[in-house]
């Protein structure tokens, strides 16, 4: 399950922040309430061998842009396999946002959420195609 993430949007610029602000970086208007989903693309990461006082060292940390626009910076328990562009969730913990990556699954769920009726248009056509296929080989296919 994908969390949503509170954030607040600037009703003049359309920017997304988060965590949320009271007024617009940009803009001297206050913000209005929201949540966007917690799946975003991996801008940059890096792990620090040598912590800053207070954390664990290796310390893997991303910049993660969300959907809705805002972006983040969070910790992770690895950067292996990890890739600028890479599809991640995020999740917030007593206001500390961690990620994590998406496994094969999750991605296509995503994908096939984002595709909605194209989707359906996809699956007709794949349907379509396998009848053709079972029909040219003598075999029924309903």
């Amino acid at each position: 399950m994908i969390e949503t993430i509170d954030a607040s949007r600037c009703p003049r610029c359309d920017a997304v922040v988060a965590p949320p602000a009271t007024w617009c970086p940009w803009h001297p208007v206050p913000m209005t309430p929201t949540s966007v989903r917690g799946v975003g693309q991996v801008i940059t990461f890096t792990t620090l061998h040598a912590a800053p006082e207070g954390f664990r060292s290796p310390l893997h940390i991303a910049i993660v842009e969300l959907e809705g626009g805002a972006r983040f910076v969070c910790h992770g328990t690895e950067t292996r396999g990890l890739r600028i562009g890479s599809i991640v969730a995020i999740e917030a913990v007593d206001n500390i946002y961690y990620f994590s990556h998406m496994g094969a699954l999750e991605r296509a769920r995503l994908f096939w959420r984002r595709a909605g009726h194209a989707g359906d248009r996809v699956n007709a056509i794949a349907r379509s195609l396998a009848k053709r296929v079972m029909k040219g080989r003598g075999g029924a296919a309903s």
